[in-house]
């Protein structure tokens, strides 16, 4: 007889803290893959009304919900070039018909797109940066270094949800009581916002409880705000390499 085939999350329960709606489809994942998920938004994205813009040389667009809530204000020429952050900017971008032009094979941060072999510009370009209010300067700064005009397009906000006592003392009642198994951590922000939605009791929980995050920069603040617990890094923030992390730390805690 064939052996069952067990779905690699089987027992495993996940925090998933990612905004509605991205954060159910997260969860519907580590269900299909025989995982349960507790869904708890740490951050929550609202639009920010924009101009349409146009004469751009390359527009760079940071997120998935950068596309979302920002393509809509893009008026495409044959002269500009478009660049996603990553692959799954790259593929929202793709789902709307707006192919990405530039994006790094490798990463998912400023740091990845900016090393990119094809992020060649002509002198004096104009750039466009689609993102959210407050986001990281790095690349203004550095195309601005490089005698570039930089204009930035913010066409959504991240917000703290609400959480009233009641859904805190149900979570971390649950917490407490040895079920929730990991958490996954998409943003330095959205960790943070966790940190200040929960009670002393919460936050202890929380530095003892192993994390999925999407980056090393979320790896590196987590150790600041005294993360006791191991923190693995998937390869994107994307659901699939999320997903891939998890399967990969639960086999090697069955092992342990």
């Amino acid at each position: 007889m064939i052996p069952a085939v067990i779905p690699p999350l089987t027992g495993l329960t996940v925090l998933v803290t990612r905004p509605t709606p991205q954060a159910a489809v997260l969860a519907a994942s580590i269900r299909e893959l025989g995982g349960e998920a507790i869904v708890q938004p740490a951050i929550e994205i609202r639009p920010v009304a924009a101009a349409s813009v146009t004469g751009h040389q390359l527009v760079i667009f940071v997120s998935v919900n950068a596309v979302e809530h920002g393509a809509r204000y893009i008026e495409k020429t044959t002269e500009m070039r478009i660049a996603a952050i990553g692959k799954a900017t790259a593929a929202a971008l793709a789902a709307i018909d707006m192919p990405a032009d530039i994006v790094p094979d490798a990463g998912f941060d400023s740091e990845a797109l900016l090393a990119h072999p094809d992020l060649i510009l002509p002198p004096n370009a104009r750039i466009l940066i689609v993102r959210g209010s407050g986001g990281r300067e790095l690349m203004r700064e550095t195309f601005a270094a490089r005698g570039c005009t930089v204009e930035i397009l913010d066409v959504y906000e991240r917000v703290m949800p609400t959480f009233d006592e009641q859904q805190r003392a149900e979570l971390e009642a649950t917490w407490a009581a040895g079920t929730i198994d990991i958490a996954t951590i998409t943003s330095v922000e959205t960790l943070r916002n966790l940190f200040s939605l929960l009670t002393e009791r919460g936050r202890e929980l929380l530095k003892d409880t192993p994390l999925v995050v999407a980056s090393r920069r979320i790896a590196h603040a987590a150790a600041e705000m005294g993360v006791r617990a191991e923190c693995t890094v998937a390869a994107a923030a994307d659901d699939q390499s999320m997903i891939g992390a998890l399967a990969q730390w639960h086999a090697r805690a069955r092992l342990s």
